[in-house]
């Protein structure tokens, strides 16, 4: 029996991988959701400034709503120390996870050495963690400019709310890049030539 080729073990190994990463184990979702808020509290810390923020478990009755991040001005509390705010809704699974996922899954099931595995699950981390916390940062600046927490002309707001709409509504991108970033920290331009002249 011929044994399968590098391309077949990598889709057969990502789809088994990623079937198991990404599948609803019970209390997960809330694991994921309680490490995404604490490396949220650790990336945004509320330095006790003019920015008050805080992640926080969601109790909106959405089911895939499992964090909020709320922002708010101290300079604008009125008499009464009451702060207006802004509460923004996140689903932590599609934005954080899925992604993780993805760079787990495909690194795990690459055809290279597993010394390279490791250091390119290592890197992968790294950058899908850094992309992560990109897309939620886009996210706070473009509800503070709303607060009057940072000013932003017309033309770089519409670039927020695109990123915003790109980034945490859309999705699509929690797909692209993890893919891009395996690819970068992964292969070699030997391993390409090595799969094209097996293909061949």
């Amino acid at each position: 029996m011929k044994r399968p080729g590098p391309i077949a073990r990598l889709l057969l190994g990502f789809t088994l991988l990623y079937g198991l990463l990404i599948a609803p184990w019970p209390g997960w979702n809330d694991a994921y959701g309680g490490y995404f808020r604490a490396l949220g509290r650790a990336s945004f810390p509320d330095s006790g400034g003019r920015r008050l923020i805080r992640f926080e478990a969601a109790h909106t009755g959405q089911t895939s709503i499992d964090t909020s991040i709320t922002i708010a001005n101290r300079d604008k509390a009125d008499a009464k120390g009451h702060i207006p705010a802004e509460v923004l809704g996140l689903d932590t699974r599609s934005v954080g996870w899925v992604p993780t996922a993805l760079i787990l899954a495909l690194t795990a099931a690459s055809p290279v050495p597993w010394r390279r595995r490791l250091w390119a699950l290592a890197w992968g981390l790294l950058l899908v963690h850094l992309f992560i916390l990109l897309s939620v940062s886009c996210y706070i600046w473009d509800e503070s400019a709303d607060l009057a927490l940072t000013t932003i002309s017309p033309f770089w707001k519409v670039v927020a709310d695109g990123l915003v709409e790109t980034l945490i509504t859309q999705l699509g991108v929690s797909f692209v890049a993890p893919a891009l970033i395996w690819v970068i920290v992964t292969f070699r331009v030997r391993d390409f030539r090595a799969i094209q002249g097996v293909v061949g």
